[in-house]
């Protein structure tokens, strides 16, 4: 929803607003709901601290409270976080920037799967029901299926370590029976890594590797050599199961799977000790058929991007700033503690970055409060559904404040809390020619070391903006051991370090309203300076294609192509959706990140795209990932 601007008479009253407002905010900022029984005990070191620091201090601890359910897509916790933003940018006398006259632009998402009514396996003359026996996976599709089982061992196709379970035997129109983990889990000799698993472990993985191979069907066995006894985990009930895998899935117990096995005088022990020992596949067509029947309702929430803006003195002229304050909830495939359902709190990832954002909302209204009126109307925007692959933003963009074609720039903060040596990461400083001597002279005051990097495109929400062609700059003091673990907790971060990147966000913004409009420019693909987030590196051979993570089925839209990476190089362009990759087709991300990793760097392959209404297949020679 566009607002008109507010002039004149209206900013001198909310001049008067805000003067009240910023007031009650800092005297009842400490005092908003918490659970303190929960959070840690210890406290930033005393020397840390100052009146800034204590204001971003209180909104971490309030976001990152377990209370706060770690802030997952789904929860009230969410909710609450959003509530709690709305509320300060009320205080500071924000205009809203959400639906109507609300601070919540408010869109539905689907988070998850539940089971129901009727799922189960009948196999070797048993029926196995919903609960201990069986577990439908989230991203399975829904229906009924009686075809003849395969045992596909680990259900790993893996030309690079010589390895394919599905090597000799018909997999088509069958349902395959496939163990967790990979050979030689916990072997440090496995041509796998077996202390640490490779993407061909995951689930999702070895369901399209299956449905590539033809199955109809995927069931799933703990491995018992490590795993026996352990119950199938129902599917997650929030931020999973939006994206069908093509196939009825399921993970079953390990008398379900002995029943499948039973009339051929296997044990799944026996066969696993057996591909483990020799390194090999032993994989086989079974004598007997199976009937495997899964339902899951798809959940939905509506979820909420926070949006409050200051009116500028030309109304065609916007800058925006932004954090996300979502985060992973209970967990789940994104978590590198996977099997902790415990509350993620992202302290780090985001509620840092999150108090930041309200911290430059706090300066620039007190400015306003003293007599200031910046040229542009700034906007600050609370992303959520960041983790989910920036569908927050994603929605901002196509949805803004402010029409998009006045923003001038977009400032992002993510992970800003656990600097290091005084060293702050800016990235997109190649996505306007200007950006290289404002960031320098913004930082003649702040005193950081400073590392930048070119590259608009990176893991966060500014990618969304960059996509948009809009010049952007993105903040970040580094990875550490607790992203994405539920240890990335309000008192591991350095909240007088938090203030002076707040400290240097504001002085950003006042530097670009008084500038011309910065010019955009395509900047260097340089991002492997900071992998994912947390600097991981991916897998695979590299494309250069950048996916508009909205589309969750029917293809991966693209939003853009890295200049001269092999996607351009090919004809690719933003637009178009790929529908198949060599022979696998292409229904999501997740097939599509599985063509990227079973290639290698100098192939070539055939990529089928839609375009305009046509389908056009092209030649790309893969490269290798940066």
């Amino acid at each position: 929803m566009k607002h008109p601007a507010v002039r004149g008479a209206e900013i001198r009253r909310i001049a008067a607003i805000v003067s009240l407002a910023i007031a009650a905010c800092v005297l009842t900022a400490a005092a908003a709901p918490r659970a303190s029984k929960a959070a840690p005990r210890a406290a930033p070191k005393p020397a840390a601290v100052t009146p800034d620091s204590i204001f971003t201090r209180d909104i971490v601890r309030y976001l990152a409270d377990p209370a706060r359910e770690g802030r997952g897509v789904g929860t009230a916790g969410l909710d609450s976080a959003a509530a709690y933003l709305a509320w300060h940018m009320r205080a500071f006398g924000l205009t809203p920037g959400g639906d109507s006259t609300d601070y919540l632009q408010r869109f539905e998402v689907t988070t998850g799967a539940e089971p129901i009514a009727p799922c189960g396996l009948d196999a070797g003359g048993r029926h196995f029901g919903l609960g201990d026996a069986l577990q439908p996976i989230g991203f399975s599709t829904n229906g009924t299926l009686a075809a003849p089982v395969v045992f596909a061992g680990y259900g790993i196709t893996a030309p690079g370590f010589d390895y394919d379970d599905y090597a000799g035997i018909d997999a088509h129109d069958k349902i395959v029976l496939v163990m967790t983990n990979e050979p030689g889990e916990l072997d440090s000799t496995s041509k796998f890594d077996g202390s640490v698993n490779t993407p061909y472990a995951e689930i999702r993985t070895k369901a399209i590797n299956a449905r590539e191979h033809g199955a109809l069907a995927m069931i799933v066995a703990n491995g018992p050599r490590h795993h026996a006894g352990e119950p199938p985990r129902a599917p997650r009930g929030e931020g999973a199961g939006y994206m069908s895998g093509g196939l009825l899935a399921a993970i079953v117990s390990d008398d379900a799977a002995a029943a499948l096995l039973a009339p051929a005088g296997l044990s799944l022990r026996a066969l696993q000790d057996s591909i483990d020992a020799a390194g090999a596949p032993r994989s086989r067509v079974l004598p007997d058929s199976a009937r495997l029947t899964v339902t899951l309702r798809r959940q939905r929430a509506r979820i909420a991007n926070v949006a409050g803006w200051i009116p500028g003195r030309d109304t065609s002229r916007t800058l925006v700033v932004g954090a996300h304050y979502d985060h992973l909830g209970y967990g789940g495939e994104h978590s590198l503690t996977p099997d902790a359902r415990v509350a993620h709190v992202g302290a780090d990832d985001n509620a840092s970055g999150t108090a930041a954002l309200v911290a430059v909302e706090r300066a620039l209204s007190e400015r306003v409060r003293r007599g200031w009126q910046p040229a542009h109307s700034i906007v600050f925007v609370s992303f959520t559904g960041e983790e989910m692959g920036l569908v927050g933003s994603g929605h901002w963009v196509d949805d803004p404040s402010r029409p998009i074609e006045s923003i001038e720039a977009m400032i992002n903060m993510d992970m800003v809390g656990r600097m290091r040596d005084n060293k702050l990461m800016v990235m997109g400083v190649g996505t306007a020619a200007e950006f290289p001597a404002l960031v320098a002279g913004a930082n003649r005051a702040a005193g950081f070391d400073l590392k930048t990097s070119s590259d608009g495109y990176g893991p966060s929400d500014h990618s969304s903006f960059y996509k948009k062609k809009i010049p952007v700059l993105m903040m970040f003091t580094g990875a550490h051991p607790d992203y994405h673990r539920p240890s990335d907790t309000w008192d591991k971060i350095d909240y007088r370090d938090l203030s002076r990147v707040a400290g240097f966000v504001a002085a950003l913004v006042e530097s670009l309203d008084a500038r011309p409009r910065p010019k955009f420019q395509q900047a260097k693909a340089d991002s492997q300076t900071v992998g994912r987030i947390a600097g991981g590196g991916g897998y695979g051979a590299y494309l250069g294609t950048i996916p508009d993570y909205l589309q969750t089925e029917g293809g991966v839209l693209l939003s853009g192509v890295r200049e001269n990476g092999p996607a351009a190089q090919a004809g690719l362009q933003g637009g178009d959706t790929i529908i198949r990759f060599d022979d696998i087709s292409v229904g999501n991300i997740y097939d599509y990140t599985f063509a990227l990793r079973s290639r290698k760097p100098g192939q070539q392959v055939r990529i089928t795209v839609k375009r305009g209404g046509k389908e056009l297949e092209l030649l790309a020679t893969l490269g290798k990932r940066p």
